[in-house]
């Protein structure tokens, strides 16, 4: 990294020109050296002192300014020991040190002219509102081209190489008695006879028994501060369908935000609440199933909002969805067939299918005859609406219904002919629908099950370019293919879900080498499978590449105990770093219960790509909602968009930026306080010139030559592709001169936590607090 611009001092801390005022005016007829000038007459008879002697080499003219060994004219000043133009106060700019004229200011050490003043700035929650315009970012002297930040900084990761770890947890957990480390889970340790968390751990701060989730967790940026909230679900012990309370923590630590103690707005305590911006205030809000046959909403502050109408509907562990029904105005609420109004009014509900086998309803919205308005899919039933809710004549109707029991849906295309297929997951069967008439296409018969099913997964699981599906039944979990007439099986995987055997999972493609992993959490165990069994990816295949995903051949496992209802994991930016982290939740409301609450995980490696900094639903496929929680007005259907490369997936996070976009981090002006030399105040500004953002707390390191290490400061805010950061070191006690370099993102020892295109992280090394004589 290159670091510019430094200062030096006089040896009383004062500026070299304030001292040059001494030496011209001398200490009288006698030199430093204790020798006499010699005097000199005049032809008009005047004497004066011969100052053109070998002793007197290094004096300079009273209008000039000493500097070393040389002067510096007027209009100049002594900077790093040489002379550079007078700025009129101002630092020079860059390495040629030239003075910014005609308003211009000095930006990444190059003179630049502000294009105005700015309000917003970027950060991952914020789908780029600046108001700077393309090509610029808003900086603190207002937005400057960020021409300097390369689209092409790259970092691909290798493939399946990464070290999950958790970043924290929250809710409760079980003591372990030990002897060793491997008795204990993932990075744990085994401490004087019991398994100790090397990470955070934070218990409720209030309803200290509602520890227990078995829903899934949902993110999104409830405050706009930049960093993501965590809102989930819990629950007591064995009360797994009442007295929920909804809780939202910080994504980047665990603090509690808010929790929804009032029973009023208690839940179904193992429902999936849904996010998005209901009353288009700019803020999410947060919405679920009540204990009872009704949905309550909370506003983004944790206040409650209102209790809805009722339904007529199944409940027990269903999911809300968030969705424009009519296309005008503020999002719709879905809860299976029953379409509310945002604030709470029934508008409408179908009385066939709702999206529910054994638990549920989990109910999906798309549009899948073109017609730019949406239809509600319930299961095995697809209503059309028409009217509008401003218009007071909203109204729906059956449109079709398959002729299969109902069930959880997903949708995709997957025979390229621009249209939506459904698929359906119902009696140990994987279903394929036409989205236009609800016609049978194809059955495949879920492994080792004979009812239910989690709902289903979309992605491309085998990197070909086309959708797989992935679900689990009671025994196994499968991955197959269809062509749009038949499914043929990837792989399928033992596991263990004999409880509620509608458990969900979840895809991404953490390497982005374009084969999806699987996240799946069993009653014991959460695992991450490849998209493609390992052996089956060598030429020529090797001896494991027989269909069955076994435990030598996942990426990752770990304990982790569920009584399992509808729930999954989630993958998304919980902490507005720009990187994935994994999300789930535990119980141990059960016999082989461990811990109970959420788990954050992410890659101590840093090789897991960038996502996005939301995961609002259960029924989740990325262009239902923006990634500040506004919901579309009208929605760009998934499997189309976008145009070239859509993301045709369900219950899949996108990976985020360009592909193997990576950040580049810089040190510009490195520079040292001239004032309170030879103490050192050091400050430098961190530049992010990669083409993706990093979170706070990058780490920036200072040091001098004789003194060493001189201390660690971090970032405060987020640094997305060309945006920058001032740090300042606190007062440290220094020498004269000094020798100074810093580096980012190292720690006292080199070592560093963020993958960049670019490694070298150290300025040169500058001289500073330079004393004069």
């Amino acid at each position: 990294m290159l670091g510019l611009g430094v200062a030096g001092c006089g040896d009383d801390g004062r500026p070299a020109e304030e001292n040059a005022d001494e030496v011209d005016e001398g200490i009288g007829p006698d030199d430093a050296d204790g020798t006499m000038d010699e005097e000199s007459s005049s032809e008009d008879g005047t004497t004066t002192l011969d100052t053109d002697t070998s002793s007197d080499e290094g004096a300079c003219a009273e209008e000039e300014i000493e500097c070393g060994d040389t002067c510096c004219e007027s209009g100049q000043v002594c900077f790093e020991g040489a002379c550079a133009d007078d700025c009129g106060g101002e630092p020079a700019c860059g390495q040629d040190q030239i003075c910014c004229e005609g308003g211009d200011v000095c930006y990444l050490g190059e003179c630049v002219t502000p294009q105005g003043t700015c309000s917003e700035f970027s950060c991952a929650t914020q789908e780029d509102e600046s108001d700077c315009g393309e090509g610029y970012v808003c900086d603190p002297t207002g937005p400057v081209r960020a021409h300097q930040a390369d689209p092409n900084c790259m970092y691909v990761p290798p493939q399946a190489e990464f070290l999950p770890t958790p970043e924290f947890t929250w809710g409760e957990r079980k003591v372990v008695a030990c002897t060793e480390d491997v008795e204990c889970q993932t990075a744990e340790l085994c401490v004087d006879g019991t398994c100790t968390p090397t990470w955070t751990h934070l218990p409720p701060a209030d309803a200290p028994a509602h520890v227990h989730v078995s829903s899934i967790p949902v993110v999104a940026d409830l405050d706009a501060d930049c960093v993501p909230e965590i809102v989930f679900n819990t629950y007591q012990y064995g009360v797994a369908t009442s007295e929920g309370v909804i809780r939202a923590i910080r994504g980047d630590d665990g603090s509690q935000v808010w929790s929804m103690t009032d029973p009023t707005y208690y839940s179904d305590s193992t429902a999936n609440p849904a996010v998005g911006d209901i009353d288009e205030d700019g803020l999410p809000e947060v919405v679920v199933q009540g204990e009872g046959k009704y949905v309550v909403a909370i506003d983004d502050d944790g206040t409650g909002l209102w209790t809805s109408d009722p339904f007529v509907g199944g409940e027990n562990s269903g999911a809300v969805s968030i969705a424009n029904m009519d296309n005008q105005g503020a999002p719709e609420i879905v809860f299976g067939a029953a379409v509310y109004a945002n604030d709470g009014t029934l508008l409408w509900e179908g009385g066939a299918g709702n999206g529910r086998d054994g638990q549920g309803p989990i109910s999906c919205v798309a549009d899948l005859d073109g017609d730019f308005r949406p239809e509600l899919i319930g299961g095995n039933t697809a209503y059309k609406t028409t009217g509008s809710v401003l218009g007071g004549d909203f109204d729906g109707s059956i449109w079709w219904q398959a002729e299969v029991g109902d069930g959880r849906c997903g949708v995709a295309d997957f025979d390229d002919d621009g249209m939506a297929e459904v698929i359906l997951v119902r009696g140990g069967n994987i279903y394929a629908l036409n989205g236009q008439d609800g016609s049978l296409l194809a059955t495949f018969p879920i492994p080792g099950s004979n009812d239910r099913g989690g709902a289903p997964n979309i992605a491309d699981f085998n990197g070909d370019g086309q959708p797989d599906i992935g679900t689990a039944g009671s025994t196994r979990y499968v991955v197959v293919t269809f062509d749009g007439v038949e499914f043929t099986q990837l792989w399928q995987a033992v596991t263990e879900d004999d409880s509620s055997r509608v458990t969900g999972s979840s895809v991404f493609d953490f390497d982005g080498d374009g084969r999806s992993e699987v996240v799946y959490n069993d009653e014991k165990y959460i695992r991450i499978y490849p998209g493609v069994e390992p052996d089956c990816q060598l030429d020529p295949p090797g001896p494991l590449c027989d269909g069955i995903m076994d435990d030598s051949e996942v990426l990752f496992r770990d304990l982790n105990s569920s009584r399992t209802r509808t729930e999954y994991p989630v993958i998304a930016d919980v902490d507005g770093d720009f990187k994935a982290e994994m999300v789930f939740s535990t119980n141990a409301d059960i016999s082989w219960g461990l811990d109970a609450g959420i788990e954050v995980w992410g890659d101590a490696l840093d090789n897991w790509v960038s996502t996005r900094p939301i995961w609002n639903q259960h029924s989740y496929h990325i262009t239902n909602v923006v990634v500040d929680g506004t919901v579309p007005l009208v929605e760009l259907d998934s499997w189309d968009f976008p145009e070239g490369d859509p993301y045709n997936s369900y219950r899949n996070n996108v990976q985020g930026a360009s592909d193997f976009c990576a950040p580049d981090l810089q040190l510009f002006d490195l520079q040292a306080d001239l004032i309170v030399c030879p103490e050192l105040v050091l400050s430098v500004d961190v530049v992010n010139l990669g083409c993706l953002g990093v979170g706070p707390g990058v780490k920036v390191s200072f040091f001098e030559e004789t003194l060493g290490f001189l201390g660690t400061v971090e970032t405060q805010g987020a640094l997305p592709a060309g945006a920058k950061e001032t740090v300042s070191l606190p007062p440290v006690p220094g020498i004269e001169p000094a020798t100074i370099w810093a580096t980012v993102d190292e720690d006292e020892m080199g070592v560093g936590a963020l993958n960049e295109c670019d490694e070298d992280n150290q300025s040169e090394p500058v001289v500073v607090c330079i004393p004069i004589g």
